[in-house]
């Protein structure tokens, strides 16, 4: 049973799954994860399940479906995080078995474990461990009375006829940002480490029983991965990665390696966009510190490690708790990673990339270090907040609250000859507004201005470099029929 790096005992069933089913693209993401331990530190255990119970004869309650399960590559995606143990055998499903390990991983399907199987299952999670189903692991224990109590809901449909590519979202905001009464709306941990990513997968539909279902990722508008607590322990399904191109993708190997790292209790690592950072200074202080370096899982979080390229910057720990970075004048885009160790000694390093451009090129406003602060959004919850019109980002968007009037301002850090200004509008544009602009923040004069706006994307070509670091935009008319203001982005150009 037992995992070995040369030689693995994988259950591998042969398959041909119903339907034309078609290989899978890779859309690659920039953000790569790894886990490393400190001397001595053992990994936590788990226990890969695997097998089909279709084989090697169908069963007369369960569709004639069978599958393969790549245990070779989720063991692959979960090297240095878990120690892995593979078995195709049920008799192992018993509670002396069990108790040696944190984690047992479902990778199966139809598995039809016995009475006393099924009870050790529900003990383990019970009494504090985890529970986690991959793909089709979801559509085994179906012999168990207490499976959709267990599981937290049931299986209703799926898969599609053909995998096809889709756009997996882990920010999971419960209806557009504004909170239920009944409901606390909070960011999953897992959420926040792994960004929004394409895949070409298959789509599972899962009907949860029970109001304690935590949403971390959704596809089409279905959950794919979710969690529940159980008694002491915790319950997680992954339905995504449906075959090896599925499972090669990078979003869904940070899915899987973020899931298995929660649920271990390693701290985790908020996915992060980076600004451009500009030469205007060479020295920024707390660049990155512990409460904004991502960390998520577990209490007495530190910086353990940080490697710098050999070029263009250094980060640097100043009194072991802040992280400082210095600029050594050129301009390029190199990688730094970051580790960080909680309590336990588990240690979750994240490889980052930083780009430093020359001081006035490009877009000024989504400098690393600027500030923007004005009307209030249209909700608390950062989904249409102030933030994302400088993030660089044409999806994201602020949204004001109803009102007549709003207004904005921006902060460039420093005075600069600007010469064109990009307002991308959100269907509620301002049909009359004005751009103010100032040196200090106190003195401003007019840089544009207009009753006439027609939304979308509107350009403001200055008659001659005009000086300023602060820009307010003052938003005075609405377009007919709006009852406020939303911008997705807002660039400046000198």
């Amino acid at each position: 049973m037992k995992h070995d790096v040369s030689k693995r005992i994988v259950a591998t069933i042969a398959h041909t799954p119903i339907g034309n089913l078609s290989r899978c693209l890779i859309t690659a993401l920039s953000a790569v994860f790894s886990v490393s331990m400190t001397s001595g530190q053992q990994l936590p255990k788990a226990l890969l399940l695997t097998g089909n119970g279709n084989m090697p004869e169908l069963q007369e309650n369960y569709p004639p479906w069978v599958h393969e399960f790549q245990n070779d590559q989720v063991i692959e995606i979960l090297d240095g995080i878990v120690d892995i143990d593979s078995t195709a055998e049920l008799s192992d499903l018993n509670a002396e078995n069990l108790t040696q390990y944190d984690v047992l991983i479902s990778n199966s399907l139809f598995l039809a474990p016995d009475a006393d199987g099924l009870d050790a299952i529900r003990d383990f999670v019970a009494n504090g461990k985890s529970f986690l189903t991959l793909h089709c692991g979801i559509l085994s224990f179906l012999n168990w009375e207490k499976y959709e109590e267990f599981i937290g809901g049931i299986f209703i449909g799926g898969p599609s006829a053909e995998p096809k590519t889709f756009r997996v979202h882990t920010a999971n905001h419960e209806f557009w940002g504004y909170p239920y009464s009944f409901r606390a709306s909070r960011p999953h941990p897992i959420s926040l480490s792994v960004g929004d990513f394409d895949i070409t997968d298959e789509l599972y539909f899962f009907q949860p029983s029970t109001p304690d279902i935590d949403v971390i990722a959704r596809a089409e508008n279905h959950p794919v991965m979710w969690w529940r607590p159980f008694k002491r322990g915790k319950i997680m399904s992954l339905t995504l990665g449906h075959d090896a191109t599925a499972k090669s993708n990078p979003g869904y190997q940070e899915l899987l390696k973020n899931g298995v790292r929660w649920l271990t209790g390693y701290p985790l690592i908020y996915q992060m966009a980076i600004p451009p950072i500009s030469n205007r200074t060479l020295q920024y202080e707390r660049f990155l510190t512990s409460p904004t370096a991502s960390i998520l899982a577990g209490g007495g979080v530190s910086v353990h490690r940080i490697e710098n390229p050999s070029t263009l910057f250094k980060l640097g720990k100043r009194n072991g708790e802040h992280l400082d970075l210095a600029l050594d004048g050129d301009t390029g885009t190199a990688r730094f990673t970051v580790a960080i160790q909680n309590e336990k000694g588990l240690v979750t390093e994240k490889e980052m990339v930083l780009q430093v451009v020359e001081d006035g090129t490009g877009n000024i406003a989504a400098y690393y270090g600027n500030s923007i602060d004005g009307s209030a959004a249209e909700n608390e919850s950062g989904l249409l907040g102030l933030r994302n019109i400088i993030d660089g980002d044409l999806t994201t968007r602020w949204s004001s609250k109803p009102g007549a009037e709003a207004s904005l301002t921006l902060d460039l850090r420093k005075t600069y000859p600007l010469t064109k200004i990009n307002i991308l509008w959100e269907a509620s544009y301002a049909a009359a507004y004005n751009i103010m602009l100032s040196a200090d923040g106190k003195n401003w004069y007019s840089g544009h201005q207009t009753t006439i706006g027609s939304g979308a994307l509107e350009t403001i070509v200055m008659p001659r470099p005009m000086q300023a670091r602060f820009i307010r935009l003052d938003m005075k008319q609405r377009a007919t029929g709006k009852v406020g203001y939303s911008i997705y982005e807002l660039e400046v150009f000198q």
